[in-house]
């Protein structure tokens, strides 16, 4: 598949790697692809660079991987996204990570939905640290992926994508769930950062019998 990745710090990078390695074909959208710091990072995770916009009109799917007060401007500088599916990555922490900035109740996904009407999205990839994201299997175990959103082949082709690179893809239901999902996604930086867990564990989902 061609996936264009904008936003390239831990988790969109940690993904370009892992994508590319699982044979995708995969782009950095960046700012400013000319830089040094640019080039070298591309370099380094062994995938092309071009601009956003370019990034995208060349790919069949998105990820939005920036931070989250950040996310309408990057997805709006992709330009015109037509039948592409975006996969929001986000997640719209306040400052010191003590809650979600969710105006009107309206979770970071539901306000790209706003801003980029008609666009394709669904929320993944928001839930969890990069380095799991890195290596989803602890003690032979998947981390869970959720997965939300409104288009039903979208959401299958994101679960596709999450059962690949080796998460058990959960999901949830239309957009609205993910508002469940950034909580989830709070809960999860919580634990790692502020009740010292650290950042290798994950969760699973264990069914009983039929």
């Amino acid at each position: 598949m061609k996936i264009a990745i904008v936003g390239a710090g831990h988790v969109g990078g940690t993904l370009a790697r892992r994508w590319s390695q699982l044979g995708h074909d995969v782009v950095l959208g960046q700012r400013d692809p000319s830089t040094e710091k640019a080039r070298t990072q591309a370099a380094s995770l062994g995938v092309a660079a071009t601009t956003s916009e370019a990034a995208v009109q060349s790919a069949q799917m998105v990820l939005l991987a920036t931070p989250g007060d950040a996310a309408i401007a990057a997805a709006r500088a992709c330009g015109p996204l037509g039948d592409r599916i975006l996969v929001d990555a986000t997640n719209p922490l306040k400052p010191q990570l003590d809650g979600l900035d969710h105006p009107g109740g309206l979770s970071g996904a539901q306000q790209i939905a706003q801003a980029l009407p008609g666009a394709r999205i669904v929320k993944a990839f928001n839930t969890v640290g990069f380095g799991i994201m890195a290596q989803p299997i602890r003690d032979s175990r998947k981390s869970v992926l959720f997965i939300s959103g409104d288009d039903a082949e979208a959401n299958q082709r994101v679960s596709a994508l999450a059962a690949d690179t080796g998460f058990e893809p959960v999901y949830l239901g239309d957009l609205s769930a993910s508002r469940m999902q950034e909580e989830h996604a709070l809960l999860w930086i919580h634990m790692a950062i502020k009740a010292g867990y650290g950042q290798d564990f994950i969760f699973s989902l264990c069914r009983g019998p039929a």
